[in-house]
């Protein structure tokens, strides 16, 4: 294991540590595939936790960034992971380059919470839309993603 890799784990097992201290929920002892996370989410429903997923595409829609775990977003298996342009600004400081490009065809793992959403493809993503749901893990802060 190298230097690098190392610190990494050790500031992945510190953060999460402390997220979980912090918290009082154990929130990331389950980590979440996109299939657990379709599973466990109804419409209702927000579920916090940790996920993890392997991005096969990213888009870009009104200032928010949408990591997804299928290659189109069109997919009903498809979990995004959506950030704002902000959180995505600080991933590329935290990461050092372009995070978009860098997430891509990688594991990522998540700290944040998912629910399914109405989703108005033509217009951009509605709540309580009753036609059409999509899963999304919303994550506000650009150290709750870890590279795998």
């Amino acid at each position: 294991m190298t230097f690098r890799k190392a610190l990494l784990s050790l500031a992945l097992f510190t953060t999460l540590l402390a997220q979980t201290a912090c918290s009082g929920d154990v929130v990331l002892e389950k980590r979440l595939t996109p299939a657990d996370t379709l599973r466990e989410t109804t419409n209702r429903t927000v579920v916090p936790g940790t996920f993890v997923m392997t991005v096969k595409s990213v888009n870009v829609f009104n200032k928010m960034v949408f990591l997804n775990s299928e290659d189109t977003y069109l997919d009903r298996a498809n979990v995004a992971v959506q950030i704002t342009s902000a959180v995505a600004y600080n991933a590329d400081i935290r990461f050092g380059g372009d995070f978009r490009k860098m997430v891509l065809n990688r594991k990522i793992l998540v700290i944040g919470s998912a629910m399914k959403v109405g989703a108005d493809l033509q217009q951009g993503i509605v709540v309580n839309n009753k036609d059409d749901y999509r899963t999304y893990i919303f994550v506000s802060r650009a150290s709750n993603i870890f590279l795998r």
